[in-house]
């Protein structure tokens, strides 16, 4: 029969979380709890062919289907068995299973490059804070990570990181962090979210960076770690705005790429490490003024910076934080490219380690090579460390004897170490004594120049080591040479060394080292000869 109309269809309605509660529909009866707004049916009797005597939920807008979607196994159907048998494999929500990571993207931040302070922050401060000292297992689950998908993050205030923060990028150059104000990009603050009243409990600790570029359009630091330790830095760039113009580039006293402060001796930024971290555009890509101690910068690159690493500068022995200034930190492995100035300097601490690492085209105010203006890494203090590291200043200046340019030291002060530095070139016949090689000789030093002479005429072989003090207090020079050699004319090299003026300062800079090969050495001779810096003290 044709239905016409139909002017109401009434089902049974109540209240599911009052008096009895929803009740036993039949069949086909469909229940409204109008206190939850959910529907329901009655399932019917198992005599009339139902599983089951109850009722089943029909779905409407009101439902969360992440909460109703509890069937999520690990690669369901697969021979992977979750649970304690294979019949009985772990369920999980939808709800929970989407839990398991966070994306910034939950709080708002698109990364459109809209102005995201607010839902950056807010990220941050829900995840990790408020900051619990507790080893239980509820606290351990808070320390998740927050995903910064690829896009451009503008802020207009610095995001303050707290203990645990824990924020992973899609890579330098994907992820932006792009700051707008006069504000850090990023600062480290305590497990209250302040900076203040930091105590070794609960300052910031076990912060993790990784996978983004933080820039920096301001006098202000990149990256600002107060009273920070046990952090891990990673595949991070920090992007700053200065510029390298050649002589006299401004030096602004704030403008850090990464800045290391403490609150004091003993609650200090210490045991961090940065891998694959470039810092560049900076007046100091590096700076610690405080007692910093136990930091490693490994596979890093420092560049188009006013000066590199720095620690020290302003450090005032006995104020707070600052009874030794900072020690024990080591950069390695990494490169200092296009640095004004000095690459690495130690003002005011020990036990500070530069080794492996290449220093291209620093010290010479945006000039050549062989136009050195400032050392390359200065130790104003003894007791740190330069080992094997490499200047491309030595081969430039080694064997140049054009234009009297003073050879200014690569390492200036006392410090203990190697150079890894090797050249090679002929000589021939010199019946006088004629250039060899050039040194520096900015103080009183010990040199030693390992060196091997194989002859291509002539039968000969040498091989030896030149020892040269130099006496700055006199200026005087002293050079002995410890050789074996055999065949034929290979005893008759003679090396003589001098102090010398070469810009006319009267300040004798250089130290040049002349040879004498005379007859009966062949008219021929090119003679090969490889040198080997070995160390400086």
């Amino acid at each position: 029969m044709a239905i016409v109309s139909i002017s109401r269809i009434q089902i049974r309605r109540g209240r599911k979380n009052a008096g009895s509660g929803l009740p036993q529909l039949a069949g086909g009866e469909l229940g409204w709890a109008v206190d939850t707004q959910e529907l329901y049916i009655g399932n019917g009797a198992v005599s009339e062919g139902a599983p089951a005597v109850g009722n089943s939920k029909v779905l409407t807008e009101h439902d969360n289907l992440f909460e109703l979607s509890d069937q999520y196994t690990y690669r369901n159907g697969s021979n992977v068995q979750t649970g304690a048998t294979s019949a009985t494999p772990i369920r999980r929500s939808l709800q929970a299973r989407l839990d398991d990571e966070v994306s910034v993207r939950s709080f708002g931040a698109s990364g459109d490059g809209t102005d995201q302070t607010a839902a950056l922050q807010r990220a941050v401060d829900q995840l990790f804070l408020p900051w619990s000292s507790s080893t239980d297992a509820d606290n351990y689950k808070k320390r998740i990570t927050l995903k910064l998908h690829a896009g451009v993050y503008s802020i207009s205030n610095s995001i303050k990181l707290p203990p645990y923060a824990s924020l992973i990028g899609d890579g330098s150059e994907k992820t932006v962090i792009r700051q707008t104000g006069a504000f850090p990009v990023f600062e480290t603050v305590n497990g209250e979210g302040i900076a203040a009243q930091t105590t070794s409990i609960n300052q910031a600790t076990n912060i993790r960076l990784s996978g983004m570029t933080l820039q920096s359009n301001t006098t202000h630091p990149g990256l600002k770690l107060a009273s920070c330790k046990r952090s891990s830095f990673t595949d991070i760039h920090v992007k700053g705005p200065w510029t390298q113009s050649g002589v006299g580039s401004t030096i602004v006293a704030t403008q850090v790429g990464i800045l290391l402060q403490a609150t004091s001796t003993p609650v200090t930024s210490q045991d961090n490490n940065f891998d694959q971290v470039s810092v560049t555009g900076f007046s100091y890509a590096v700076l610690s003024d405080h007692d910093v101690q136990h930091n490693v910068f490994e596979n890093s690159v420092f560049e188009g910076c006013g000066y590199g690493v720095v620690f020290g500068l302003n450090t005032v022995l006995g104020q707070v934080a600052q009874a030794t200034g900072p020690i024990n930190n080591t950069i390695s492995g990494s490169k200092f490219i296009d640095i004004n100035r000095n690459g690495f300097w130690i003002k005011e601490g020990k036990g500070n380690i530069s080794k492996n690492n290449n220093f291209s085209k620093v010290g010479n105010d945006a000039g050549l090579e062989t136009a050195p203006v400032s050392s390359v890494i200065k130790f104003d203090k003894p007791s740190n460390v330069s080992h094997h590291d490499f200047f491309a200043r030595t081969s430039q200046l080694i064997r140049s004897f054009v234009g009297n340019v003073p050879y200014v030291a690569e390492i200036e002060g006392e410090f203990a170490g190697e150079f890894a530095f090797t050249t090679n070139f002929t000589i021939g016949q010199l019946n006088a004594y004629s250039n060899f090689i050039k040194l520096p000789a900015d103080s009183s030093k010990t040199f030693q120049v390992d060196y091997q002479y194989k002859a291509t005429v002539d039968t000969g072989m040498r091989k030896g080591t030149l020892t040269i003090l130099i006496d700055k207090t006199n200026n005087t020079s002293h050079i002995s040479d410890s050789y074996d050699h055999q065949g034929t004319n290979a005893d008759l090299l003679t090396f003589k060394a001098q102090l010398t003026d070469q810009n006319a300062d009267a300040n004798f800079e250089t130290l040049v080292i002349t040879a004498i090969n005379p007859a009966p050495v062949q008219a021929s001779e090119l003679a090969d000869v490889t040198l080997q810096l070995r160390n400086i003290s």
